[in-house]
């Protein structure tokens, strides 16, 4: 998943079972509230914020939330 300004959405799983989205942190900060209000798992990773959670309805919610606010959403 290459690291771009916006969100970046994989529909792969991780090797522990997760889906996985990255986005830069002013995206986070547009998206803060939402991830939060959803419960998904945050790790920050430098200029990067990686989002994780094992439910895809959660992580799409997350990216009909993004293209609601006119963010730029890639999917793998």
């Amino acid at each position: 998943m290459a690291r771009v300004k916006g969100l970046n959405v994989g529909r792969r799983k991780d090797p522990e079972g997760n889906y996985v989205v990255a986005m830069d942190l002013e995206t986070y900060e547009l998206l803060r509230q939402s991830i939060n209000k959803l419960g998904l798992n945050t790790e920050f990773m430098g200029n990067a914020v990686v989002v994780r959670d094992k439910s895809w309805s959660r992580i799409s919610r997350l990216v009909n939330i993004a293209r609601e606010l006119g963010i730029n959403v890639n999917e793998d």
